[in-house]
């Protein structure tokens, strides 16, 4: 049985000493990086505005420093969500969206594509969200669309947009358009500061490595049927039927494997 108000706790414990590092460094951020631990930087609840520009936090790992991601930094590509359902793929979505709002307003922006807008009126509610559309609505393939016609004018900005699309299933379906933008977005988004970040039930989409190609980075939630897991890591070593389902992730790239924490909801 899993101890939430220990998680909790350590997660607190292990951001604390951000604040103090920061003053002996006379308040020098520290280097911006893709998708890593911070080393030797730790990140007070109360002290989130001094994280680097553009850099939002994803959770503890298990060694209790951040995972911060640099949206600055177009490398690790478009961010891919997986895991069964009850998983935790939409808390981690909307763990997402609560982390653009810290730093200087309209810094980072989101916009959500959900089959269940309903689920995000707390989130709506934040001053950086663009909206929550409908997956299924033509507002959907129109948000994009506006999205798209962004791209050349924010790389010459500090702005950045991130692109939660909760289900890639429901999303693609049989619309060409949307199909045809969703790539453009996961080819060519990171480079010009728009972030898809796209969730997936692995056991539930038939087509999935035709999509599996665009994601490099993927954090991966609890699965349980191995032939499953394998089509998302290929690490015979990594179980994912071991996560713990709504509180633990891991981050899968080429270069390893990382589990983590989602931070808690305060």
């Amino acid at each position: 049985e899993v101890d939430l108000m220990t998680t909790t706790d350590q997660f607190m414990l292990g951001l604390q000493a951000y604040q103090e590092v920061m003053t002996e460094l006379h308040q020098e951020k520290p280097t911006r990086i893709a998708i890593s631990q911070v080393t030797g930087t730790q990140i007070t609840e109360k002290q989130k505005d001094s994280l680097p520009g553009g850099t939002i936090l994803f959770g503890l790992a298990e060694d209790g420093l951040p995972l911060l991601f640099d949206l600055y930094d177009p490398a690790p590509g478009p961010l891919l969500v997986a895991g069964d359902g009850g998983s935790g793929k939409t808390a981690l979505l909307k763990s997402l969206a609560r982390a653009t709002n810290q730093g200087d307003p309209g810094e980072i922006q989101f916009g959500v594509l959900t089959p269940f807008p309903e689920e995000w009126n707390a989130e709506e509610a934040l001053p950086n969200c663009l909206g929550i559309w409908p997956a299924y609505h033509p507002a959907a393939c129109d948000f994009l669309s506006q999205i798209i016609s962004w791209a050349e004018a924010l790389p010459k900005t500090h702005q950045v947009v991130v692109v939660l699309i909760d289900g890639l299933d429901l999303i693609t379906g049989n619309d060409l358009q949307v199909k045809h933008l969703l790539r453009w977005l996961l080819m060519c988004g990171p480079e010009h500061q728009i972030w898809p970040v796209v969730t997936v039930n692995p056991g539930r989409m038939t087509q999935l490595e035709t999509w599996l190609q665009y994601f490099q980075t993927r954090l991966i939630g609890r699965v349980k049927h191995p032939q499953t897991a394998r089509r998302l890591v290929e690490d015979p070593g990594v179980d994912l039927s071991a996560l713990l389902p709504g509180v633990q992730f891991g981050l899968s790239r080429p270069d390893g494997w990382l589990k983590f924490h989602m931070p808690p909801v305060l």
